[in-house]
C-alpha cells in the first residue's frame, strides 16, 4: 500500500513537472506540434561575411531563432551578384527551413540586367517580410564642387554642362541617380566601376565629384571634410548621419528607387509557414535593441510590416521602374 501511495505521489509529481515544462517551451512547443520548424533554419546571404548586411543577418537572425525555438544557421553565398545565393534557395526544399536574406540587388538587379536570367523573382520565390525599407545610400560630392547642398549642385551642373562626373559603383545607385538627372534636367558624365570601392579614391581626388553610394566609411571622410553628404535616399533621415536631409527635405523629390531588403522562401512553401515567419519578423523588427542594432549597419527599420503580398505588389512595381530605367538609359545588357 505504501509503495502505491509513493507511486502515485511521484506520477502527480512528474505530470505536474510535465505542465510546468510545458509552459516554458509554449513557443517551441507550437512550432513542433504544426511540424515547423523541426530543425534548424538556414539563413543564404549572398554578401561575404562581415559586411553591413551580413550583421544584418546575424542580428535578424538570432531573433529568429528565439522566436522559433530552432537554430538558425547563417550561410555567406557571394557572388553573381546575389544570384548563386538566390538560386540556392530557389532549389531548396520549400518546408520554411531554408530562407534568402536578399537586398533588391539580388531581386531586381539580376534579372533586369541579364539577358538571360537565372530566374523570375516573382514567380520562383515567395516574400516573407521586409528587414529594411530603408538600407544607407547617400549623395556625396567632392568639395572642391562650388556647392553645400542639393538646390544649389543642380544649379552649379545646369550652369555647367559636362563638366561634372558622377561614379556609378552598383545599380541601384546609378538608377536612382538616373531619375535625378533627368528630373533635374542636368548634363553630367557617367563614370562606371565595379563597384563602389574601385570609385572610393577618384571621389576623394576628385576626378569624380558626385556618388549616390551605401559605403558607410565615406561618412567619416565626410565628417573630415574630405566629401560633403547633400541628401539620403528614402522617406526619412537616416541614424548614421541624422543630420544630413531626405531629398524630398532637400527640395527635391520623384526618386523612386529605393534600397531595401527582404526574406523570402522558395515557391511552393506552405501558407501558414510564410505567415509564422512574417509575424515573428514583426516581432522582431520591433524590439528597441533589434532596431538600434540594425540602425548602426545603416538601416532603417519600417514603421510599418506589409504582409507578403503587399510585399510581392512592391517588389513587382520596383521591377517594373527598373526594368523601364534600364530601357530608357540604354543600360547594356549582359
Amino acid at each position: 500500500m505504501k509503495t502505491s501511495l509513493n507511486f502515485k505521489a511521484a506520477r502527480t509529481r512528474l505530470a505536474i513537472a510535465a505542465a510546468i515544462g510545458g509552459m516554458l517551451l509554449a513557443p517551441t512547443a507550437w512550432a513542433q506540434a504544426n511540424g515547423y520548424p523541426n530543425k534548424p533554419v538556414k539563413l543564404i546571404v549572398p554578401f561575404s561575411a562581415g559586411g553591413s548586411v551580413d550583421a544584418a543577418a546575424r542580428i535578424v537572425g538570432q531573433g529568429l531563432a528565439q522566436q522559433l525555438g530552432q537554430p538558425v544557421i547563417i550561410d555567406n553565398k557571394p557572388g553573381a551578384d546575389g544570384a548563386i545565393a538566390t538560386n540556392e534557395v530557389i532549389k531548396s526544399r520549400p518546408d520554411g527551413h531554408t530562407l534568402l536574406f536578399a537586398t533588391n540587388t539580388a531581386i531586381l538587379a539580376v534579372p533586369t540586367l541579364r539577358l538571360k536570367p537565372p530566374y523570375d523573382p516573382l514567380s520562383a520565390l515567395t516574400p516573407v517580410g521586409f528587414w529594411s525599407r530603408q538600407s544607407a545610400f547617400f549623395l556625396f560630392m567632392h568639395p572642391s564642387v562650388p556647392a553645400n547642398n542639393l538646390k544649389e549642385l543642380i544649379g552649379f551642373a545646369k550652369a555647367n554642362p559636362g563638366k561634372l562626373n558622377y561614379a556609378t559603383g552598383n545599380l541601384t545607385g546609378e538608377l536612382a541617380f538616373v531619375q535625378m538627372r533627368r528630373l533635374a534636367a542636368m548634363q553630367v558624365t557617367k563614370i562606371p566601376y565595379k563597384g563602389e570601392a574601385p570609385a572610393v579614391p577618384d571621389l576623394l581626388s576628385g576626378r569624380v565629384q558626385i556618388m549616390l553610394a551605401s559605403t558607410i566609411s565615406l561618412l567619416t571622410m565626410a565628417k573630415e571634410g574630405k566629401l560633403k553628404v547633400l541628401a539620403v535616399i528614402g522617406d526619412k533621415r537616416n541614424a548614421l548621419a541624422p543630420e544630413v536631409p531626405t531629398f524630398a527635405e532637400a527640395g527635391f523629390s520623384g526618386i523612386t528607387v529605393i534600397p531595401w531588403g527582404g526574406v523570402f522562401a522558395p515557391t511552393g512553401t506552405p501558407r501558414d509557414v510564410i505567415d509564422r515567419l512574417s509575424r515573428e519578423m514583426s516581432v522582431i523588427l520591433r524590439r528597441p535593441e533589434v532596431v538600434k542594432q540594425l540602425e548602426q549597419q545603416g538601416v532603417s527599420v519600417q514603421d510599418s510590416y506589409p504582409d507578403p503580398d503587399e510585399m510581392k505588389s512592391f517588389v513587382s512595381s520596383q521591377l517594373d521602374i527598373w526594368r523601364r530605367l534600364v530601357a530608357d538609359e540604354g543600360i547594356e545588357r549582359e
